[in-house]
């Protein structure tokens, strides 16, 4: 006779907690969309995120420079300007870098992309796209393959598709043919570079 309002009452808390619990999962996956740890302590990723994440993930893990690579006018003219108050009031770089939805880059969109990365004085970084899935992984593929010693097959298998089955056709062969072609053309990107951040 009082088991049944005992039942009621535990069943009622347990979809308590099981929706408060989804719903914090659910916001964890909009509030940090994409966000992963690619090398600890030197380059995380992320898709586009609110200001005030940002501004969180700056702080908890010393970032001193946010890449964004979308292009102009990708989002609204707010989230542009909340983003770089956020990241250049809480002290860090940004530098917005747009990365082509293309097969390969240009020498001189190639450099740029090297000369963030090769700079000691960059890192900490977040780099990010809208999504942080296609763009944000080519620029990584260049990262591994130029100041890692990584190939391309193994810094594309080292990082996450969310959900997908596989990495773009487009990030597949940029990564190959960055990796056939780095070391002819840039030599000065080389692992050494950032050995001061590695000791």
């Amino acid at each position: 006779m009082f088991r049944r309002p005992r039942f009621w009452f535990a069943s009622g808390t347990l979809l308590i907690v099981v929706a408060g619990l989804a719903a914090w999962l659910v916001y964890q996956h909009h509030a940090y969309k994409h966000f992963a740890v690619h090398e600890p302590g030197m380059v995380y990723r992320s898709g586009w995120l609110d200001a005030e994440v940002f501004r969180e993930l700056i702080e908890e893990h010393q970032l001193r420079t946010i890449v964004n690579l979308c292009e102009p006018g990708e989002l609204t003219p707010e989230h542009w300007s909340s983003q770089r108050k956020a990241v250049e009031g809480s002290g860090a770089r940004l530098v917005t870098l747009s990365m082509p939805m293309t097969v390969s880059l240009t020498d001189r969109e190639i450099g740029q992309h090297l000369e963030i990365l090769q700079d000691p004085d960059s890192y900490p970084l977040l780099v990010h796209c809208q999504h942080g899935v296609t763009r944000t992984a080519k620029f990584l593929a260049m990262y591994d393959i130029a100041f890692r010693n990584m190939t391309a097959r193994d810094s594309l298998a080292a990082q996450p598709t969310f959900g997908r089955d596989d990495h773009n056709v487009h990030v597949r062969a940029f990564a190959r043919d960055f990796e056939k072609r780095h070391r002819e053309l840039y030599q000065a990107a080389v692992p050494q570079k950032l050995d001061i951040l590695r000791e």
